[in-house]
């Protein structure tokens, strides 16, 4: 890994000049972490997580490479014992769900058939993997290699709320993960923190539709449950009690997750029935509010031909965005400042609550206020509501947000779209090389 433009630790100026110069038009994929669970990697499954590695052949030689192993508990969330939420089966050992995780950039070639390993170490699986140019590319997993690759894409201080990574800077309340303070970005043209806020809304009748609540980041103030800070990600495990009207109706569990180039937000929670039967009309909504960013472009999944154009009020185009909406199955919005700064949204649900109704959050507006927010106006205001109660006695979504500089001029927003969510394929077989000594190359840094 080259060495990054950020200090490890240090004062912080929130501005963009702080970051490196990069090429403006991306190859989309680049920065991917790819994640696969334990049932698909072959004899990996059920080692011990801290005997295993992961390694690539390069400069004629097998090199460990940064990977990750996340437990995985209910709700295919990450599962931290201080959470509640269950998991089957020892944590200590790679199972079922758990996922390995690992950088695009670092599959290689395949190895030689006679490559060796060194005294101790258990080949288990060779993993080839569709990269961006439609070839395979290969990683290796294997059991006893002590060597470990230093390098780590996410500094992530929790206590103080600030992220850096090669490509972007973030900055929320340490206090309430959903008050973003500063997102800059690499090589981003304009002036300051490209959104002002993150917004998570819950609002629903109380009894009747006329007796609305709703809940805002300051109402909802989730607590940190538990927290991971990995070389790929970080994960934190946040807890929100909901009380509408006095009454403490739900537990809401979010997973914050960041990675090298994007950022997700996993929600889970089980709706008791005595929820269900006297809130009327339900909506979680979840969105980003942009710091005025005029000029900007928003086009969606559904609106074809649409472009809204953010010069702070809504036009004919806009509302036409509003009524096409969005579907859980057809549900991306893809933002372009104009100035060298993209956000590509996405909305997952599993497929048992895709019946779910969606709509689109687009506000253009630059008197318009919506608390809590730093900066006066929706510039726009851009995201997701869920509408009414999922057929099954729990509500999961998660809301992905891939940052990038510019979509190449050969490809259209639905080509950008399907290669930054593209899931390469994979095949594991077993893998037996030569079983015999050799000197320990060290890990590239």
């Amino acid at each position: 890994m080259s060495q990054s433009c950020f200090p490890v630790r240090g004062v912080i100026a929130l501005t963009a000049a702080l970051f490196c110069a990069v090429a403006v038009a991306e190859v989309p994929g680049d920065f991917r972490i790819l994640d696969y669970r334990a049932s698909e990697l072959g004899a990996a499954a059920g080692r011990p997580v801290a005997s295993l590695s992961v390694l690539s052949w390069q400069d004629g030689a097998l090199q460990p490479i940064s990977f990750q192993i996340d437990s995985i508990g209910e709700a295919d969330l990450v599962w931290f014992p201080e959470s509640g939420l269950t998991r089957e089966g020892d944590p200590e050992r790679f199972l079922a769900d758990d996922r390995l995780l690992i950088r695009a950039a670092d599959i290689g070639p395949r190895a030689p058939k006679d490559v060796a390993l060194p005294d101790g170490v258990t080949p288990l699986a060779e993993l080839a993997i569709e990269d961006v140019t439609g070839g395979p590319g290969y990683v290796y997993l294997v059991e006893g290699d002590n060597r470990r690759n230093p390098a780590r894409y996410i500094d992530h201080d929790i206590e103080s709320g600030i992220t850096r990574t090669h490509r972007y800077q973030l900055h929320v309340d340490p206090e309430n993960e959903l008050n973003w303070r500063h997102l800059g970005y690499a090589g981003y043209e304009g002036d300051g923190s490209i959104i002002d806020t993150l917004k998570m809304r819950m609002s629903g009748g109380f009894l009747s539709r006329r007796a609305r609540m709703t809940l805002d980041n300051t109402n909802l103030r989730p607590q940190l449950a538990g927290s991971k800070v990995g070389p790929l990600r970080s994960v934190m495990h946040l807890e929100t009690r909901v009380v509408l009207g006095g009454i403490p109706v739900m537990r809401l569990q979010v997973q914050a997750y960041r990675y090298p180039d994007h950022y997700e937000a996993h929600s889970y929670a089980r709706i008791p029935a005595l929820y269900r039967n006297t809130l009327r009309d339900p909506e979680v909504a979840v969105s980003i509010d942009g710091n005025a960013q005029y000029g900007a472009t928003v086009q969606t999944a559904r609106g074809k031909e649409l472009r809204g154009l953010v010069d702070g009020r809504m036009d004919d185009e806009e509302q036409q965005l509003i009524e096409r909406g969005l579907t859980t199955t057809d549900s991306w919005i893809l933002f372009d400042s104009r100035r060298n700064f993209i956000l590509l949204a996405d909305l997952d649900v599993p497929a048992s609550l895709q019946d779910i109704p969606l709509t689109l959050v687009y506000q253009d507006d630059n008197q318009l206020e919506i608390t809590p927010e730093q900066f006066p106006g929706q510039l726009p205001n851009i995201g997701y509501a869920l509408r009414g109660w999922p057929p099954e006695r729990e509500l999961r979504f998660a809301v992905r947000l891939l940052f990038g500089n510019a979509i190449a001029d050969d490809y259209s927003p639905e080509d950008y779209v399907a290669a930054r969510m593209a899931r390469p394929s994979l095949s594991v077989t077993p893998w037996s090389p030569s079983y015999s000594s050799q000197s320990v190359t060290q890990p590239h840094h």
